[in-house]
């Protein structure tokens, strides 16, 4: 079994993965104060044969892989350190991409029909674009949605006490249906937006890949056809050491 690990800003994102095939996953929170009592409780007693790990935070990474030492003693193969991406990255400087975006392209690559768009949906939104030849031509990073929703519900003075939930209609007729349209169907029009300016600006048609925490609340919600495939990274991640995985 190989124990695939995402860090991202809000959660840490675990999978237990064989053959490409993940048996089970969790998110905790980046904050959490023991990762050894997560982590231990995740892998129970399933064999342990790798360990292979994405970050964006570089204060928690050596927190997770001081704590996979301890109970697997294995050696922790890192993104962008041990694990390198068997697709070109067209950006201005390579060595700028994020080691979760990099796990993403390689699951999208691996799995999905390209050309590709993959939207990511965590602390930030990212859009990542990747060409018929398998190459990461770029994207672009806006604001999450529970990143959107903390700014406003923390820096309006009338709206710290709602919280964020799933909207019934466009139209809100009180304010906590208003920040839930806002959030949500605001997203939504993002998304769809940004895709039809892409293609517009590539004269190409993607498939579109929905991924992240909040994946399948705000699929629904889209106009373009998605595929929800919250597990993505973690795949991904396995990828990323098979040889000649991606021809």
């Amino acid at each position: 079994m190989i124990l695939c690990i995402d860090i991202g800003n809000t959660t840490v994102f675990m999978g237990l993965l064989s053959q490409g095939v993940v048996h089970n996953w969790v998110r905790i929170p980046s904050t959490t104060l023991s990762f050894d009592e997560e982590i231990a409780g995740f892998i129970h007693e399933h064999p342990i044969e790798e360990v292979r790990v994405s970050s964006v935070v570089p204060s928690v990474t050596p927190l997770v892989e001081e704590a996979v030492m301890r109970l697997t003693s294995l050696p922790v193969l890192l993104v962008k350190r041990d694990l390198f991406p068997h697709f070109k990255i067209a950006l201005d400087d390579p060595s700028t991409l994020g080691a979760d975006r990099i796990a993403d392209a390689a699951g999208a690559i691996h799995d999905h029909q390209l050309p590709v768009i993959i939207i990511d949906l965590g602390t930030a939104t990212t859009f990542s674009v990747i060409d018929e030849n398998q190459v990461f031509q770029g994207g672009s990073i806006g604001p999450g949605i529970y990143t959107s929703f903390r700014a406003i519900t923390s820096k309006a003075a009338q709206l710290k006490d709602y919280r964020l939930m799933v909207p019934k209609t466009i139209i809100g007729t009180n304010t906590q249906d208003c920040i839930n349209s806002g959030i949500i169907n605001g997203h939504a029009a993002m998304i769809d937006g940004m895709v039809q300016r892409i293609e517009e600006e590539t004269g190409k048609e993607y498939q579109l890949i929905l991924t992240g925490g909040m994946a399948s609340t705000v699929a629904p919600f889209c106009k373009r056809q998605l595929i929800v495939d919250e597990t993505l990274i973690l795949r991904g991640l396995e990828w990323l050491t098979r040889d000649g995985s991606f021809g």
